[in-house]
């Protein structure tokens, strides 16, 4: 045992091999919180980079100009079924509306990816009346990152720009669209006496509901 000391300061005693124990089991423990601590850290990393990359949003290059961003018709299909659900389920909570048919969707890139500016041209069959009346209405589609299903929004996203959809409404093509609408919606008003009574009524119970 002198040997093995040899060249030590001192020979430990008794009281030298509790030292030494001790050490020992504070280096574990410390090499031990060092790693959960590590372990943690790259967790939380891991974490924050899932989180940025489930928030991350990339902004559509150009989608602001109609050469860059033109008008699609009927384009995508999952969007007009999205749409033609969402519409059949405006029956249920319109007592006067019987089913909308002849659905077409327009859409245009909103400003960032997975987003569109949707406009849905449809015939709208009020109960009891035999023509249709023609309409169109703008909607917003955004793809859910977690789900990957697409869902619809009546009003502007909070990400948008608040002029981004003044842009949009100021393009040729759109605007083509919004008198092509306009012009079927009054021949198919001057060509019925009782749809355009009836609009009249519903105008008028939409005023007084509304107040």
């Amino acid at each position: 045992m002198k040997e093995v000391f040899k060249g030590c300061l001192a020979k430990p005693g008794k009281h030298g091999y509790r030292f030494i124990l001790l050490f020992f089991i504070l280096v574990f423990f410390v090499a031990e919180a060092a790693g959960v601590r590590l372990t943690k850290e790259k967790a939380q990393m891991r974490e924050v980079h899932e989180i940025n990359e489930k928030n991350i949003k990339v902004r559509n290059i150009g989608c602001d100009t109609k050469e860059l961003n033109p008008l699609r018709k009927d384009e995508h299909t999952e969007i007009n079924r999205v749409i033609a659900e969402y519409l059949e389920g405006l029956t249920k909570d319109e007592s006067f509306v019987e089913k909308y048919d002849g659905l077409h969707v327009y859409t245009k890139v909103g400003q960032y990816t997975g987003t569109y500016v949707a406009f849905a041209e449809y015939r709208m069959k009020i109960k009891d009346i035999y023509t249709e009346v023609p309409g169109l209405v703008t909607l917003y589609v955004r793809k859910d990152r977690e789900s990957g299903k697409w869902q619809i929004d009546t009003e502007d996203p909070e990400e948008q720009d608040e002029d981004y959809i003044q842009v949009i409404m100021g393009h040729a093509d759109v605007q083509e669209l919004l008198v092509n609408v306009e012009d079927k919606f009054e021949l198919a008003v001057n060509s019925d006496a009782l749809l355009r009574e009836a609009l009249a009524d519903l105008k008028e119970m939409y005023s007084a509901y509304s107040g």
